[in-house]
């Protein structure tokens, strides 16, 4: 009971301390929240729109931190993992310094070889596959079904802002055609009060 307590007073806590920083919420924070990759950026997006920070300002800050300082913090980092002499040298550095801790000196050589098995998985290029070997075309599978998902809601999404935006041109038309009918009806009641008038006389 005290650990749902416990947990729900953090949370109140760290609502409390957003809604009070909410505030700072300047260009360089979402700069930097954009830039790192974290789930925070999207609270942030949510708290952006919340607060009424100009879009400009969103977007730009936005735009630099994940097109540019993202883009090139993820480049670098996919080099140096891709990189056989970066990552030998890094392993020997770890190796170095965890010789130094007691007792660790025996399974070091265990680790050893189980890392360099995951590397060699990983980083060695798949086999080809034979001319002869028939590939199957359809494969069905959770992401096929999940693509699939996403480009229907995509094409009706599509299909919605089409038809929204042909029924708003329909309606202006058809206000347009109104008031032109109430212009030509008001000048004929009026030109037929006129010619009225004027038998009347």
């Amino acid at each position: 009971m005290e650990d749902g307590s416990n947990t729900s007073n953090h949370l109140k806590q760290i609502k409390n301390w957003l809604l009070s920083h909410s505030q700072y919420l300047n260009f360089f924070t979402i700069l930097v929240l954009a830039s790192v990759p974290n789930p925070l950026f999207d609270l942030a997006g949510i708290m952006c729109g919340q607060f009424g920070i100009p879009f400009w300002k969103f977007f730009l800050a936005t735009l630099l931190g994940k097109a540019i300082i993202k883009t090139h913090i993820q480049t670098v980092f996919i080099i140096s993992v891709c990189n056989y002499q970066l990552l030998d040298f890094i392993e020997n550095e770890f190796v170095r310094v965890l010789s130094f801790i007691p007792g660790l000196a025996t399974i070091m050589p265990n680790l050893i070889g189980k890392l360099h098995t995951v590397r060699d998985k990983y980083m060695s290029p798949s086999p080809p596959v034979p001319a002869n070997i028939k590939v199957n075309k359809w494969d069905l599978s959770v992401a096929s079904i999940w693509n699939t998902v996403v480009w229907l809601m995509l094409l009706n999404f599509f299909i919605k802002i089409v038809t929204a935006a042909s029924q708003n041109f329909l309606k202006e038309q058809q206000e347009k055609e109104l008031v032109a009918l109430s212009n030509d009806s008001f000048e004929s009641n009026l030109s037929t009060s006129k010619s009225i008038q004027a038998f009347d006389i």
